[in-house]
């Protein structure tokens, strides 16, 4: 049964093929303040979610019997407080239909964003072995204007996703053969689940289609797991998630991403967290940066980067990851239009 009323729909989807599975994971969502905000963004897509699934992993707030209450469209899943990556397996798990989206019970989807991914989906002729990822805005906890986030999509390809993270999992949009291909979401990582999911599809074949437009707000509050107080804790942890795909590479090209890796941390510490943390990062970093010429180029094209306008840095970012890396796919999308708030 659909969750909503169905719109108009655009003509070349396809109701069946189209179907969606909307998996929200939440730990006392509805004490948060949000969870009202993203629920609603969901029951105003265009194209509705056939399903939408609430996975209340061990709340203490009441969250779940709140939703039954407040949402009786929505279908609420208990999970044992396992963690994140449990959560969004128990909701694979329970998806009836297609496809599968993703959102944290924080962030919020524009109106057209189902519509625009399922129509790539639909357009594309091996739907079910590319993960469909949104543009972004970011969005002010207290409020403001939601200001658009650089696509990175200079990390969106095998090995170059080793150096970031290419997608927030509250923009995705993938096929229920994809998430059987690659298998479940590794639950005994406990940070950094979603980012070693992107990696695994990446070096399994998979491609990442960014949407044309801005279709996922991105709510940026404390505290974070990637907030400047746990910035040095938060790059220990991924350091060691990729550790092991780093041995798959060439002994050469792991060393550049591993100092490329480390002097980017090192930039991103002095600039919110301080030069103690810096110096922090340093010392536990083993083994230390010993960078060579096109690690270096990269790192200062890199840098350039961060301070020049979006239309620049995908470019600039571009390039400078084909110095680190060589030769590879090209890195190429279409500027993000804006789109509307979705509230």
């Amino acid at each position: 049964m659909s969750v909503a009323t169905v719109h108009a729909l655009p003509a070349a989807l396809d109701a069946d093929a189209a179907a969606v599975s909307a998996v929200i994971c939440t730990r006392n969502g509805w004490s948060r303040g949000f969870l009202d905000e993203t629920l609603q963004s969901l029951l105003a897509q265009s194209w509705p979610a056939q399903e939408i699934l609430l996975v209340d992993d061990a709340s203490s707030d009441g969250t779940a019997a709140y939703v039954r209450q407040a949402y009786p469209q929505v279908s609420v899943l208990q999970n044992a407080g396992s963690g994140l990556a449990a959560a969004r397996n128990t909701g694979v798990a329970a998806a009836r239909f297609p496809w599968v989206a993703f959102i944290d019970d924080d962030d919020l989807w524009c109106p057209e964003k189902l519509a625009e991914q399922l129509a790539q989906a639909q357009a594309s002729e091996t739907p079910d072995a590319i993960v469909y990822a949104s543009q972004v805005a970011t969005l002010n906890s207290h409020g403001g204007n939601p200001v658009d986030w650089a696509t990175p999509r200079q990390f969106a390809a095998w090995p170059a996703c080793l150096l970031g993270s290419p997608i927030q999992p509250s923009g995705v949009l993938l096929s229920k053969k994809l998430l059987s291909r690659i298998g479940p979401f590794n639950e005994q990582i406990q940070e950094g689940a979603a980012y070693d999911y992107w990696i695994r599809c990446l070096s399994a074949g998979m491609s990442i289609r960014y949407s044309n437009n801005i279709l996922l707000h991105y709510r940026q509050h404390h505290p974070q797991m990637t907030a400047p107080a746990r910035k040095f804790d938060h790059f220990l942890n991924i350091d060691a998630l990729i550790a092991p795909y780093l041995e798959r590479l060439t002994p050469a090209l792991a060393q550049r991403i591993r100092d490329a890796r480390l002097l980017n941390n090192l930039r991103s510490l002095m600039a919110h967290s301080g030069m103690s943390a810096a110096a922090r990062y340093w010392r536990a970093s083993v083994p230390r940066p010993a960078s060579s010429l096109r690690t270096l180029s990269y790192f200062l094209l890199d840098t350039i980067a961060c301070r020049t306008p979006h239309r620049i840095r995908y470019t600039l970012r571009q390039r400078a990851m084909q110095l680190l890396i060589g030769k590879q796919a090209p890195l190429t999308g279409l500027r993000p239009k804006r789109s509307g708030h979705p509230t």
